[in-house]
């Protein structure tokens, strides 16, 4: 069978468009039950491909890098710029991949736990008993002050405050329809506009910490000094542009997914209590509430961080674009179409995942998943350098919470895209109902 007998791919229409971006789980639900395991599109006047098993994810994951493209390579350039990692291919993109991974590596990871634990109870301070909160207000803060120590490595001050204002005007200037619509990255449509004059102030903000970086003597042991520090095969160091695009897609990536996770994980804790207080038990009975860190190796801690993420990823899907024919599922896949796998589709198969609707933990105990089968970061070479950083910092914070706090959820949300990544819809309103002794 081959792929020239599926229906002939065609632009979305409006509703179909709409659902992309407003209920994507509906969307690749809907594929799936129609197509199948692949399913045909066309979007931007370019032909699609979707990828909805976790084995077609398999055989994308596996084949040569090399006969891959960037996808909306124009489009990331603009929004992050042209030395994004998003936006490399290639050599440059291993280069680029092998010069940025000793800064995020696992080993760094152990000296983080009191900077997230520490910001994580500043915030948790200003809750009150019987108060209403959007969970994703706490969250986001908190992921944006991880981001301003381990990054930038600021301490409090001017500087880092007018940080913060920058970081949140250009997270909330983010918007689906200028991600994800090149044409709309135009000077007369006032999102982008919004969105590039955010870019900028953020470019002068690092500018003047790379500036008084270099007046410092010695190095520091953030990513920012790492970078500094960081010498190519040739011995040449990064320029200041390409530090600036890296560091906005740290930012757009790493920012408000972890919130995500962190605000969805209270959202699905407040809807469900036994699993809230069998997760209570776990942290009280293992010490972490004196030391944060064993948090990290908690089982059942780290079930319902995962299984958070299966229910609600943060990115609907990752993609490639095809620079030579591809095999896959008995289908051959043509040059020039993108390969967009679905990790919502998949996240939802529920003959990979029963009752795929269910917050259930305990799928994650009883069976361990492959790359391709439980993909929260992408995969293969253009999987997100940053994860193990998110689920470290995901399982200390949601530890520091659920120890010191009950809370219930108050009314429904939903997944939608915020931009790159997606997020609650209603910022996961909760009700505080009083701190744990």
């Amino acid at each position: 069978m081959s792929l020239t007998s599926l229906p002939p791919a065609a632009p979305p229409t409006l509703l179909e468009l709409w659902q992309h971006f407003n209920e994507p789980q509906f969307r690749y639900a809907d594929l799936r039950k129609r197509f199948g395991a692949l399913a045909p599109g066309r979007f931007d006047q370019q032909d699609h491909v979707m990828v909805l098993t976790a084995e077609g994810a398999r055989d994308v994951f596996a084949a040569d890098p090399a006969g891959y493209d960037a996808f909306f390579k124009d489009g990331f350039t603009s929004i992050a710029g042209p030395a994004s990692l998003w936006t490399l291919t290639g050599a440059e993109h291993r280069r680029e991949r092998q010069l940025f991974t000793p800064v995020v590596h696992a080993s760094h990871l152990a000296k983080y736990t009191k900077i997230v634990h520490d910001i994580t109870h500043t915030y948790l301070e200003e809750w009150q008993a019987g108060k209403n909160i959007k969970a994703f207000d706490t969250t986001r803060a908190i992921s944006r002050d991880v981001i301003m120590r381990l990054v930038f490595g600021l301490e409090e001050g001017p500087l880092m405050e007018e940080g913060r204002k920058i970081m949140d005007e250009l997270s909330h200037a983010s918007n689906p329809l200028i991600v994800f619509v090149a044409q709309l990255q135009r000077s007369w449509f006032p999102p982008w506009r919004r969105y590039f004059r955010a870019k900028q102030r953020f470019g002068d903000w690092v500018n003047r910490i790379l500036m008084e970086r270099r007046l410092q003597p010695g190095e520091t042991d953030d990513v920012i000094g790492n970078m500094l520090a960081a010498r190519y095969e040739d011995g040449s160091p990064m320029q200041d542009n390409e530090i600036r695009d890296e560091l906005i897609t740290v930012l757009i990536g790493g920012h408000e997914t972890t919130a995500a996770v962190l605000a969805w994980a209270m959202y699905e804790l407040g809807r469900h209590p036994a699993i809230l207080v069998k997760l209570q038990d776990e942290l009280a009975d293992s010490g972490a509430a004196s030391d944060p860190a064993v948090a990290v190796k908690l089982p059942y801690l780290g079930a319902v961080c995962d299984e958070t993420i299966r229910l609600h990823p943060i990115l609907a899907e990752c993609a490639r674009v095809l620079t030579k024919p591809m095999d896959i599922l008995g289908h051959t896949v043509a040059a020039g179409n993108v390969l967009i796998v679905s990790i919502l589709g998949i996240h939802h198969d529920p003959a990979l995942y029963p009752e795929p609707e269910r917050f259930r933990p305990e799928r994650f105990l009883e069976r361990s998943y492959s790359r391709a089968e439980f993909l929260p970061f992408g995969g293969a070479h253009r999987r997100c350098l940053g994860a193990a950083l998110s689920e470290y910092e995901t399982r200390i914070a949601l530890a520091e919470i659920v120890l010191h706090w009950d809370f219930e959820t108050i009314g429904r949300d939903r997944d939608v895209r915020h931009g790159v990544p997606m997020g609650p819809k209603y910022g996961v309103p909760v009700r505080i109902k009083g701190r744990r002794s």
